[in-house]
């Protein structure tokens, strides 16, 4: 059984919904020994809560954490003692530890993975990169999604190579469609960089389809959208503003007249663009898998968090992403 490190601070609502999640996953059968980095009285209380039994868990006792407000480079040095360097430290050193999850500073994962994890080799820095739900059956990945803020068109480049693996292992798509997140489909669309990076996507060895617009990211139109973290991070978030909007729209003009089929298409709209329950954010080119939750992370985001994790080791993840960098 594959151990899990996770850190349990970071998320808006506090711990709760990270070791309750945990919990919860294990209720559920998910196979997994869950290492938890964080206040033991605390985190040993809510899993007393839930019925769990102390020898299906560890727990790294620290009370200190980083947070959003510090940033992200006081993770080289000086907060040894802290809930995510600690969780790195671990997942680094212990052979059992397949992965590790977070609800934290993005920036403070992407330096720690450098720092206290390392990278595979060649690579300076992670991506991060979101599967998420789209028109089609199948899920999309926007890399980067908010990770790289100033990119140049090598690391779109290489964005996009472990974009089109993660896709494989992930959502088993066997030739990944590859689009450069640009202002129109057509070539030589965009800014220098976007021009110079679509020459670099052209050329490698991967199922490029040239450019995407910011509808391709639920349009099916593409399976791996490549973008600077900034672009990425903005057109995510306002894709999910957008489903949630159009949430409000369909109960705003339903209710009156038949409340029950209005819920139901609310429901059915939440379940498909809601991103918050489908999982985290992976961060590409870690030497262990390493997952980032959003902030506003629920019990069900921890859980699907966690079969992620599983997923991703079970398909050969690392082992690919290795070999074809």
């Amino acid at each position: 059984m594959q151990k899990i490190v996770v850190d349990i601070y970071g998320a808006d609502a506090g711990i709760e919904p990270v070791v309750a999640g945990i919990a919860k996953a294990l209720k559920l059968g998910v196979e997994f020994f869950p290492v938890l980095v964080g206040d033991e009285a605390a985190c040993t209380a809510i899993l007393e809560r839930e019925g769990i039994s102390p020898d299906r868990y560890e727990i790294l006792h620290t009370d200190k954490f980083i947070t959003n407000d510090e940033p992200p480079t006081c993770v080289f040095a000086g907060r040894e003692d802290s809930s995510l360097v600690m969780a790195y430290q671990r997942l680094k050193s212990d052979p059992e530890c397949c992965g590790m999850l977070s609800a934290g500073s993005t920036g403070a994962l992407l330096v720690g993975s450098i720092r206290h994890l390392g990278l595979l080799s060649g690579l300076k820095f992670p991506a991060l990169a979101s599967a998420l739900p789209c028109g089609v059956e199948n899920l999309v990945c926007l890399v980067d999604c908010g990770a790289n803020i100033s990119c140049t068109p090598a690391d779109l480049a290489r964005f996009a190579t472990m974009g089109s693996i993660f896709s494989a292992c992930f959502c088993g798509i066997a030739e990944p469609r590859v689009g450069l997140l640009n202002v129109g489909r057509e070539p030589g669309k965009g800014t220098a960089l976007h021009q110079e990076a679509y020459e670099k996507l052209a050329a490698l060895p991967i199922r490029f389809v040239g450019n995407v617009e910011g509808s391709d990211l639920v349009s099916g139109y593409a399976d791996v959208v490549v973008s600077d973290g900034f672009s990425g991070n903005i057109l995510l978030k306002s894709t999910e503003a957008a489903g949630k909007l159009a949430i409000d729209i369909a109960r705003q003009i339903g209710m009156d007249t038949d409340p029950a089929l209005t819920e139901r298409i609310a429901q059915a709209i939440w379940r498909k663009l809601e991103f918050n329950s489908q999982g985290a954010a992976t961060f590409l080119g870690t030497k262990k898998i390493v997952v980032k939750m959003h902030g506003c992370a629920n019990e069900d985001t921890t859980v699907s968090s966690i079969r992620h994790i599983i997923r991703l080791q079970e398909t050969g993840f690392l082992s690919a992403m290795a070999a074809n960098l």
